[in-house]
């Protein structure tokens, strides 16, 4: 198996699609920034008085580490993560690298691990971009931590969780790749795993009439609810539930899946 993580990382370092990805993390995280700084400017200027209430309510709490729990709570970072990961792994179906993986003897089991474990890392390198970027800049127009809200334990959960729960989202980004394979589907059905699930979830718990709250036990959820410096210990315990569960979930249907079909 070291051998094909081996392959799998130096792929990964020659990878345009991940530099890329990382680049538009760290544009994503300065984006982030100056464009709530511009939205605060433009209200506070505006004849809407709701508008210039809802800023001026907001300023008290600006400062980098409420910047980077509002980011967080965007989910848009997980878009690079989805879209690398999707294309990163179709491509090797796509270039008959598994073909050729597989004839070689590989067991498939190895493979699948091997792609979740680089895909993993690199969704490390993007998100430690992105926190960096959006942490570094927030401090840089507002300051740190100013009302002293934060506390280091507080900061080290929203990270390590929000780090959980990204690992938990690949396994489930390798898991549709290694279903659908396809370039194009993959990548779209990644995204709107994480952009539009919660809105199918909500309107599931609509047609059972909000009987269970389905939109609780969603990954991307707890990366809303776990965005924050001061977060419920049962929102933690929730969300350190739901990621295990996800990710192992995915990662044994993904390898069964993936020992039968027909790999061409």
């Amino acid at each position: 198996m070291l051998n094909i993580i081996k392959s799998d990382f130096f792929k990964l370092k020659r990878s345009r699609v991940f530099w890329v990805c990382v680049l538009m993390s760290l544009v994503l995280g300065l984006i982030i920034t100056v464009a709530l700084q511009q939205s605060m400017n433009a209200a506070l200027n505006s004849e809407l008085v709701r508008d210039a209430e809802m800023m001026f309510a907001m300023i008290p709490d600006a400062a980098g580490v409420w910047v980077l729990g509002l980011a967080f709570s965007m989910n848009l970072h997980l878009i690079f993560i989805a879209a690398f990961t999707a294309i990163f792994v179709s491509m090797e179906f796509g270039g008959g690298t598994i073909k050729n993986a597989l004839s070689r003897g590989a067991s498939r089991t190895k493979i699948f691990f091997s792609k979740f474990l680089v895909c993993s890392t690199a969704a490390l390198v993007m998100l430690a971009v992105f926190m960096s970027t959006t942490l570094i800049s927030g401090s840089m127009m507002w300051g740190f931590d100013p009302n002293g809200i934060a506390t280091v334990s507080g900061i080290i959960s929203m990270t390590s969780m929000q780090t959980l729960l990204a690992i938990a989202f690949v396994a489930l980004f390798v898991f549709i790749t290694m279903t659908l394979r396809g370039g194009g589907g993959s990548i779209a059905v990644c995204i709107i795993s994480v952009t539009i699930m919660p809105t199918i979830l909500g309107a599931f718990n609509m047609l059972a009439g909000n009987s269970i709250d389905l939109e609780r036990y969603w990954l991307g959820e707890s990366v809303t609810n776990l965005a924050t410096v001061t977060p419920a210990s049962a929102d933690i315990s929730l969300g350190i539930i739901v990621a295990i569960v996800w990710g192992i979930a995915t990662l044994l249907a993904g390898t069964m899946l993936f020992k039968k079909i027909d790999v061409k």
